[in-house]
């Protein structure tokens, strides 16, 4: 009776002190029917656990109550359901043949059965139970549906599994006619549509990690490198549900909250697998900088640990803060300053205010005032590279530039009067390997050296592998340099060829000019607004619009559904009441009509136009606009290249430099520490966790603000200097 005694107590711990013996019948040790902790009131408990996605606790409430209060069929069927959920079939299937045992009559013992031949994709042996069932209760409608499922899941797998043989067939003989002498080979059989069965892959139940950081070298090694505030990112798959992940880095919890469960998109034959997601942000500040061991641990129904399944263990480096003057485009530049620790990171991110980022041909990252030129390698290198260093010299002329040259070139560098400083290093060649060596003590030395210099940009001239690795111990922020086995900031890669000899056909004057080239396009792209002299405004007409109307031109489709921003008809709703301007409001569909004032529809101020339209109709539209408002979709930098005062809603599933507005408007963006997702929001959206955030978390009002500023500008100047992008860079400022 002392262990009847111990259990009492442990029930009457988890319910709270809501079960408590009856004091009048006698003490807890007397008798089992003494206290008023019956099998209702466990029962009650096992009910709360499977609540609270706790099934194995269940389990052991119910095998409790057979213990001491005996076995029933349902007792058993309810522990084999469980069972089932947690993937332990075998355990499930002891559990009903118990159940059968006692009650073989009972139809919903023959359909938990056939259940769990389902679950496992036994369909025979599944229809068989479900047959069982219906002998004894033969008109159980859920019976019926669930045979007629699984009989349509056969033949739907039937069909598939034919039409996937049919296509390889089809796909077999069209590649083997490629082979016959009378036919082009310069076809490619890569550009033939693929079969499913191509398209989509086998997959098994593992941990996946899709993003621990940024892999970049640092003092500490190579790794995936985590700065400030940023996000771990990943999944499960599997057949057993998990419902938690719980996150610890050297040991100390950091994380635990929900997964998101979504399919498996391109899983070719398994139906039952899922994704469980988790996309968690964290404040990487409070570690230390240098390694950290990171352990992810899923849970769910099961109890057991299984490595690179439900538990998985990775390395990380945590590093300083990349300085505020660089890369301040970043969607993920979330800042870290005045974060309060008694509000949840996700509900201050989230509070942040979306980033206005005025329109420029301008991409390059940040301040250019100290320059390290890397010329480590022979005096021809440096006779033929006399145009990339005037090239840059032109772009840079406020810009203090410092040549690193190796000891047989340095004099050479000296005599063009071209750089500011030259760099002596002792990196002599061996002239039997082709090689340049440096000893430990001497690269650190010149980091030593380097780091006063306090570099911006580092361009790595040589081709060669070895002395290209020089260009991290600069210290500049930002990196350009051929090849990419060093991880710059920008990597060229060229390959020449001649089709006689298969040797080089471009010179070397010509490859290094690529640096200088790749350096001007990232100051200034180019872009600029072409306008269409052909396009007469009366082609607007026939839509309602006349030759005196100023109207705004939303847009609200996108190639990528799910960064569509949400809130066009309420902003057309308020362009139209509270500026006077007209609306054209371009949708795919007619969904979003019934959204729309149907005041301003019907008295023309909202002009809605659904579907495609003449090219040369729309380009009308966006040449003679007041504003566009728009997603990052094709129209939206139709109407930058037109003038157009745009505005336009981009995620933050890219940098936010790269399709950023270059001519004209502004870009509106979020921070977030997960940017750079890049296809989550196309094909994977239960990856993202937050419901894309980073779009629906763009205000109306922050919109309107921008439309209401556009409109009243004279012209499309941006607000910021008008100066050459160039020379605002040469003079030190942050571009």
């Amino acid at each position: 009776m002392a262990k009847m005694g111990k259990f009492l107590e442990v029930i009457r711990h988890r319910s709270g002190g809501r079960l408590q013996p009856d004091r009048a019948t006698g003490s807890l040790d007397q008798d089992r029917t003494s206290s008023s902790i019956d099998a209702d009131s466990i029962r009650v408990l096992a009910k709360e656990s499977e609540q609270d996605k706790k099934p194995a606790l269940a389990v052991l409430y119910y095998e409790k109550i057979i213990e001491l209060w005996g076995e029933t069929p349902e007792l058993w069927i309810s522990i084999a359901q469980l069972q089932r959920n947690m993937g332990r079939y075998e355990a499930a299937r002891d559990s009903l043949d118990k159940a059968l045992r006692i009650e073989p009559g009972n139809a919903q013992i023959h359909f938990e059965w056939g259940e769990l031949e389902l679950c496992q994709k036994h369909y025979l042996q599944a229809i068989e139970h479900y047959d069982s069932a219906l002998l004894l209760h033969p008109d159980w409608s859920l019976a019926i549906a669930r045979r007629a499922d699984v009989k349509a899941q056969m033949v739907f797998e039937k069909k598939r599994d034919f039409e996937d043989e049919r296509e390889k067939v089809a796909k077999a003989a069209q590649l083997d006619a490629l082979n016959r002498l009378d036919v082009d080979q310069r076809i490619d059989s890569a550009l033939f549509h693929p079969t499913r069965h191509e398209l989509t892959q086998n997959h098994s139940p593992q941990f996946v990690r899709t993003f621990n950081g940024v892999y970049q070298r640092t003092r500490w090694g190579a790794g995936d490198v985590v700065r400030g505030v940023g996000s771990l990112r990943g999944h499960i798959l599997s057949i057993v549900p998990y419902h938690r992940i719980e996150i610890y880095i050297d040991g100390q919890l950091v994380h635990e909250g929900p997964l998101t469960v979504g399919p498996v998109q391109n899983e070719q034959s398994d139906m039952r697998l899922r994704k469980y997601a988790y996309n968690v942000w964290v404040d990487f500040s409070n570690f230390s900088f240098g390694w950290h061991k990171i352990y992810y641990r899923a849970v769910g129904t099961g109890n057991s640990v299984e490595i690179n399944i439900n538990w998985r263990i990775d390395d990380i480096i945590v590093d300083a803060p990349i300085s505020d003057e660089f890369f301040h485009d970043s969607t993920s530049r979330v800042p870290i300053a005045g974060l309060d620790p008694s509000r949840s990171l996700v509900e201050q991110v989230r509070a942040l205010p979306t980033v206005v980022s005025e329109a420029s041909p301008n991409s390059y990252p940040g301040p250019i005032r100290n320059v390290a030129i890397l010329r480590l390698d022979g005096l021809g290198d440096v006779a033929v590279s006399v145009p990339f260093f005037l090239h840059v010299r032109k772009l840079l002329p406020s810009a203090r530039l410092v040549v690193l040259a190796a000891a047989d070139n340095a004099d050479g560098c000296r005599a063009l009067e071209i750089f500011d400083e030259v760099i002596e290093i002792d990196f002599p060649e061996n002239p039997y390997e082709q090689g340049r060596y440096l000893t430990e003590d001497r690269q650190l030395e010149l980091m030593e050296q380097l780091a006063a210099y306090n570099f911006d940009l580092a361009i790595t001239g040589m081709v060669s592998d070895g002395p290209r690795q020089l260009s991290v111990m600069t210290g500049a922020p930002v990196t350009i340099g051929f090849g990419g086995d060093d991880l710059k900031s920008l990597s060229i890669y060229y390959d020449t060829r001649d089709p006689i000899s298969g040797a080089n056909v471009l010179n070397y004057a010509a490859r290094y000019g690529m640096l200088a080239k790749a350096l001007e396009v990232w100051l200034d792209s180019g872009a600029r607004v072409q306008r269409r002299d052909d396009l007469n405004r009366s082609l607007l007409e026939p839509y309602g619009i006349g030759p005196d109307d100023n109207f705004v031109v939303v847009h609200t489709g996108s190639r990528i559904k799910a960064t569509e921003w949400p809130g066009y008809a309420e902003l057309a709703n308020r362009i139209v009441e509270q500026m006077g301007l007209k609306v054209v409001y371009i949708a795919n569909d007619e969904s979003q009509r019934p959204f729309l004032s149907q005041e301003a529809l019907a008295d023309g101020r909202i002009v809605f136009l659904a579907g495609l339209m003449p090219f040369d109709h729309f380009d009308t539209f966006l040449s003679y606009c007041s504003s566009f408002v728009g997603n990052d979709s094709g129209p939206g930098h139709l109407a930058t290249l037109r003038g157009a005062k745009a505005v336009r809603i981009i995620s933050a599933r890219l940098g936010g430099s790269e399709w950023k507005s270059e001519m004209a408007g502004v870009c509106l963006f979020r921070r977030v520490p997960c940017a750079g997702c890049g296809s989550i929001p196309i094909s994977k959206q239960e990856e993202c966790t937050y419901d894309i955030a980073c779009v629906k978390d763009i205000s109306v009002d922050e919109v309107f603000d921008q439309v209401v500023r556009l409109v009243a500008r004279p012209d499309n100047t941006p607000e910021a200097s008008a100066a050459s992008p160039i020379s605002i860079l040469a003079s030190g400022d942050v571009a």
